[in-house]
């Protein structure tokens, strides 16, 4: 791989740090805030479908000591970078990547392996839209080579009965998520509506089901995201969670 296709940024006050491709997709506040969504009791599994440059499962093998973590990916290069950056994060020891299309789990692990999946899948149904400039850019966005229903039954067959499914997507694909997440056992049971501003509309949901789980939804207040979006400005939640996570 071309390393001068690669630029290395500072993460949460340098506490953290991550390889990324200067032309391609980039992680931004709502990869975090999903991270930050998450919930790890102990000595858990957490494999993330979609994994990018690895940034999520990173993040919260930081966080959580006694955490192992798999990170699944279609694109060669998102398994090289995430593989990378568990290194320079000094967390390789308890990561994995893996060069697969969740459509194919199967092929690799058996049902109920893990303990908690997360995901932040491509969300824009494919003839719907333009597609985005650049095929790593087009991958993160487009349901090129899985779809969401793809995503949410690899979650529902790798984990273990009573394991937690944590998703981030656009409003728009609110319904599709809830039904899809029902249709393959995985009952919502937390959710949190991402706000850009104060007084604009929700643009994104975090979604937390339990496979196996029983009927019975918690919806948290508003997670607003900007005191003002022009100057990026963070409210006291967000600004409070960067603080705190590390």
């Amino acid at each position: 791989m071309d390393r001068n296709k690669l630029d290395l940024s500072t993460f949460l006050k340098e506490k953290c740090k991550f390889y990324q491709f200067k032309d391609g997709f980039r992680f931004g506040t709502d990869t975090f805030l999903l991270a930050d969504f998450v919930r790890v009791k102990g000595e858990e599994r957490l494999v993330d479908l979609g994994t990018g440059c690895g940034v999520i499962p990173i993040l919260l093998l930081l966080k959580y000591p006694n955490l192992t973590a798999v990170g699944i990916d279609v694109l060669e290069e998102n398994v090289y970078l995430s593989k990378r950056n568990a290194e320079v994060n000094g967390v390789s020891d308890r990561f994995e990547a893996v060069h697969l299309n969740v459509r194919d789990v199967k092929k690799l692990f058996r049902s109920g392996e893990f303990d908690v999946a997360v995901s932040n899948p491509p969300f824009v149904e494919v003839g719907r839209g333009s597609l985005s400039k650049g095929g790593h850019r087009a991958v993160a966005r487009q349901e090129l080579f899985a779809t969401l229903e793809d995503f949410i039954k690899a979650a529902s067959y790798l984990l273990k009965n009573k394991g937690r499914f944590y998703l981030l997507l656009p409003t728009v694909r609110f319904v599709d998520g809830l039904c899809l997440c029902r249709k393959y056992s995985l009952e919502p049971k937390r959710l949190r509506f991402i706000y850009p501003e104060e007084g604009r509309e929700a643009n994104l949901f975090l979604l937390e089901c339990l496979k196996g789980g029983g009927k019975g939804i918690t919806v948290g207040p508003p997670l607003i995201v900007y005191k003002d979006a022009v100057k990026r400005v963070y409210t006291e939640e967000v600004e409070r969670k960067y603080s705190s996570f590390l």
